[in-house]
């Protein structure tokens, strides 16, 4: 109880919606037939269906941005398209599967009620469309079923695309585009996979049993290239956190960056892929300082020309790692050109201006304030004023000027939003 009580209110409100769509859904296709005189029964079917979709919720694939995918969706479309007469039928394999799921895996009671309610409404969605267009020919059968699809994604991602915004205290558009675009093709599969359960279960339900061979390949197809994905991501943060470790001073520096990236790169409203190329580039930056010598790394004064240019070879060293992985390219080429500065005079290319690739302006910016911010062998950490005003007397120059006033906007926000936690900054006038 106290989990759901920390949630603010707007989450709560969204929450409040998907619990009452899903009640709604569920008078709809259970209780209002029973009124109206309809009987009510539980066919083997069903049963059947339920086993196949719990089961298949059990084991999720997890994607690298964080969201998860079940091959479930398989059979809740096969459920839609088998019951099309009876809604109440499929809605009982949503509820009873996903109830099922949520208990083994003890989930807290809000989300329990949460994911039931988001199955119900969005299985007897795609059963309504269906049954409105009807099926009397096979001109009305194509269209109900790619309009049933269509409104079925719809209802499946909106509302966990706004719930998620509202805990992150993200945009909604950049929320939904950021959870589901990666995965496009994924889910249309999962649900082309589902027309065609149906298909092997009107020539004969039996056969549907053979139907979980393909339905486990296609699950274990995409945990295999994840899993690779995930694997190669992991090792490198690893060594980036190894790295980071050999000094105290900047622990939690680069998942600092990397927050400070992504936020504003959501606020620039980037691509999904661009965004989430800003965030793996904050964390491993400084994956090259491998190769710097700690006498250098952790000198307390001034480094030497001869220091300087040892210490810059880290942006080679991070890229030429990087470049070794095929997804992890433009990252690569982030992570190279995290040192150069708006006015083309930093390191190790000279590049500036439109040449300056915006997602590597992002992290330069994001790093450059937390080292301000922390406390280094050479200084002390800034106050935030200063660091502030540091940022803004370097934009044009060193920075790039709207990203950095995209990154000074954003952090007077947060201020503003812990007024308990000293007076707002100030900006110095003449920082201009």
């Amino acid at each position: 109880m106290s989990e759901y009580r920390a949630l603010n209110s707007d989450v709560k409100r969204i929450l409040a919606i998907i619990w009452m769509a899903g009640g709604v859904a569920a008078f709809y296709s259970l209780v209002w037939p029973l009124l109206h005189g309809h009987g009510f029964s539980v066919p083997f079917a069903v049963l059947v269906l339920i086993i196949f979709t719990t089961v298949a919720d059990l084991f999720p694939v997890t994607f690298e941005q964080g969201y998860e995918i079940t091959v479930s969706n398989v059979f809740l479309i096969g459920a839609i398209m088998i019951f099309r007469d009876d809604p109440g039928k499929a809605a009982i394999v949503a509820i009873v599967s996903t109830l099922v799921w949520q208990l083994v895996t003890r989930r807290a009671w809000y989300k329990i009620l949460t994911n039931v309610g988001l199955a119900t409404t969005s299985v007897v969605a795609g059963s309504t469309v269906l049954s409105l267009v009807g099926w009397q020919d096979s001109t009305h059968f194509v269209f109900g079923t790619v309009l049933m699809l269509v409104v079925y994604f719809i209802a499946d991602t909106v509302p966990l695309s706004g719930l998620l915004a509202s805990l992150d205290g993200r945009p909604f558009e950049v929320a939904y585009v950021s959870n589901y675009a990666g995965v496009v093709l994924e889910l249309v599969g999962i649900e082309f996979f589902g027309l065609i359960f149906y298909l092997v279960w009107s020539e004969s339900p039996w056969l549907s049993v053979l139907f979980a061979v393909p339905t486990v390949i296609l699950r274990q197809a995409y945990f295999q290239v994840e899993r690779l994905r995930n694997d190669s991501l992991r090792a490198l943060a690893a060594v980036s956190d190894v790295i980071e470790n050999r000094d105290e001073m900047t622990h939690h520096h680069t998942q600092s960056v990397s927050t400070y990236a992504r936020r504003v790169a959501e606020r620039l409203r980037l691509s999904p892929d661009e965004i989430w190329q800003c965030t793996v580039a904050g964390q491993l930056h400084d994956l090259g300082k491998i190769a710097v010598r700690d006498n250098i790394l952790f000198k307390p004064g001034a480094l030497t020309d001869v220091e300087m240019e040892l210490m810059k070879k880290h942006c080679h060293v991070g890229y030429d790692i990087l470049r070794q992985f095929s997804n992890l390219e433009e990252v690569a080429r982030l992570v190279r050109a995290h040192h150069e500065r708006y006015d083309g005079g930093g390191y190790p290319d000279g590049i500036g201006g439109a040449q300056l690739p915006i997602g590597a302006a992002i992290v330069a910016v994001a790093d450059a304030f937390d080292a301000m911010r922390t406390d280094r062998p050479y200084r002390k950490a800034m106050p935030m004023g200063r660091a502030l005003d540091t940022l803004k007397q370097g934009l044009g120059t060193q920075w790039h000027p709207v990203v950095g006033a995209t990154f000074i906007q954003l952090m007077l926000e947060d201020i503003a939003a812990r007024p308990d936690e000293g007076p707002i900054v100030k900006l110095s006038n003449d920082a201009a």
